[in-house]
């Protein structure tokens, strides 16, 4: 099933189709973010809506930290594409089979994403902010 929608990203490509990456390398392997990292792999998705359930899926099951039994590796852990697809495809089969629906909650993570980007931009701010008085103060 998502075998054929996962590949390797490789660097300078270009896709057409909605997309999401996956990092593949290092402790936060299976993290999905829209920009592109060296080291990931990519989602091609068939919509905008498909991109955005996978995507949140990925995230769901990185934060709950599914992806870490796939991890191999001494010095830098990766995981391997065969292995995120089976950690994903395992998960969405549980997903499908049980009550819960996408649409249902669909709505309120969309606004919490939302919402953590606007605290991470504030906190930004405030941070920036402090530096400057800091600055202004040792100068004196």
């Amino acid at each position: 099933m998502l075998k054929h929608k996962i590949k390797t990203y490789k660097m300078g490509a270009t896709y057409d189709c909605p997309h999401f990456f996956i990092l593949n390398k290092g402790d936060n392997s299976g993290k999905p973010a829209l920009q592109y990292w060296s080291n990931c792999f990519v989602f091609l998705a068939d919509d905008t809506s498909e991109r955005e359930f996978y995507y949140f899926v990925f995230l769901g099951l990185w934060e709950l930290g599914y992806f870490k039994r796939g991890l191999i590796g001494s010095v830098v852990p990766f995981i391997r594409i065969d292995d995120l697809t089976n950690i994903a495809e395992e998960a969405i089969n549980n997903i499908n089979t049980g009550n819960r629906q996408w649409h249902d909650i669909k709505d309120a993570i969309v606004q919490l994403e939302q919402k953590k980007t606007i605290l991470l931009q504030q906190v930004d701010y405030i941070i920036r902010i402090r530096k400057v008085m800091l600055y202004n103060f040792v100068r004196r």
